[in-house]
């Protein structure tokens, strides 16, 4: 709140503010279903089993609420890219690479009043990567994880 009165709008990132790990966490493991992690690495999995033996790329971007790491962030969004690497091993498919993670959220508004009672609003960013490794099933239907209904 205090920048938010007194920071002239000036951007801030997460490191800065020391919620970058938090964020990172939040984001990976408690985004209230199953944990972003989870669900990115289904989605890579699943574009290795469409595009098969090569380099791979998997872009996604959504929105997410991050009260519970500090009142500022809200609604926050998550954006980036996977890019790899995926080999045939027999039946099985081995997918490594690197996510890159980037937050993007604004700061406005702390009162929901539809309007700015005389702070002025910021932007708060981050960003961060983390290492993919799996191997998987080339067909997901014999996967003890399939769900026909998807």
């Amino acid at each position: 709140m205090s920048h938010y009165y007194f920071g002239d709008g000036r951007a801030v990132t997460l490191e800065e503010i020391g919620h970058l790990r938090e964020i990172a966490e939040q984001y990976a493991y408690a985004d209230g279903a199953q944990g972003s992690f989870r669900r990115l690495s289904g989605q890579i999995s699943d574009a290795a089993r469409e595009n098969g033996a090569g380099k791979l790329y998997v872009p996604f971007n959504n929105t997410y609420q991050f009260g519970d790491v500090a009142f500022s962030h809200g609604r926050g969004t998550v954006s980036g890219s996977f890019l790899g690497t995926v080999e045939y091993h027999d039946d099985m498919l081995r997918i490594t690479g690197e996510s890159n993670f980037e937050f993007t959220d604004e700061f406005a508004d702390p009162l929901d009043m539809n309007f700015e009672p005389g702070g002025i609003p910021y932007h708060i960013s981050g960003t961060w990567r983390a290492s993919f490794s799996a191997e998987v099933l080339r067909d997901r239907r014999n996967s003890i994880y399939f769900d026909p209904r998807k």
